[in-house]
């Protein structure tokens, strides 16, 4: 849209440009903020799937451990009667005013006897395939929830760099474009103006050197 060339309207776009200026530079400083807790918490999904891996192993070797001693149906049993839900507290963090999950640690192993069985009859071996699965569960959650922030920051640092991109490459540009155009209309008029009063201080200063009509009656009786 045409701006009108006029000194409000120069004031108003430079106020803009400013503004937008102003608004890039802090959405810059929000992108490289969370690009830095972006790269810690990759750093940290790579520690814990490492560590998910090896207790996943761990856990594996407990199960197949206890299948040898007490076999494959001994050990379903058990299983089905630990069976259970586990309750997570999922909470919301701000990083640089992004909301994004966080799960309070908390180790989800439990105690031999609120396993839903006797530990006396389900045996070590069963209890130790237990803890190592509930072990894994605990880094799984741990992981998931870490994943889903990074998902979280990844996709905001997107809509950021979109916000960043449209006012370098097209607000900004066009602003800019606006100000030069109303201050090169401005001075032009300004420039106009001046050729305009020189004129008419030309033309009065010809009129009051010219002589009225009384004066030249006057010179034609003295002739």
């Amino acid at each position: 849209m045409s701006r009108p060339r006029t000194r409000m309207a120069l004031l108003a776009a430079r106020a803009q440009l400013g503004l937008a200026e102003q608004g890039a530079d802090l959405l810059e400083q929000k992108r490289d903020a969370l690009l830095r807790e972006l790269y810690r918490e990759v750093r940290i999904v790579f520690a814990a799937h490492d560590e998910l891996e090896a207790a996943a192993g761990v856990a594996r070797l407990a199960l197949d451990g206890a299948r040898v001693w007490l076999g494959s149906e001994t050990v379903a049993a058990a299983a089905a009667a630990a069976a259970g839900e586990v309750a997570v507290e999922v909470e919301a963090a701000s990083v640089m005013g992004v909301a994004v999950p966080a799960v309070a640690p908390r180790s989800l192993v439990r105690a031999p006897d609120a396993r839903g069985r006797a530990p006396e009859a389900s045996g070590p071996t069963i209890e130790l395939a237990a803890q190592r699965f509930e072990e894994e569960l605990t880094i799984a959650i741990r992981l998931a929830t870490i994943e889903a922030r990074v998902r979280r920051l990844a996709h905001e640092i997107r809509r950021t760099s979109s916000r960043v991109n449209a006012l370098r490459t097209r607000i900004i540009p066009g602003l800019r474009a606006d100000v030069t155009a109303i201050g090169l209309a401005l001075e032009q008029r300004e420039r106009d103006d001046r050729f305009r009063l020189k004129l008419v201080k030309r033309a009065r200063e010809e009129r009051s050197r010219r002589p009225t009509g009384s004066e030249s009656g006057h010179m034609a009786l003295v002739r």
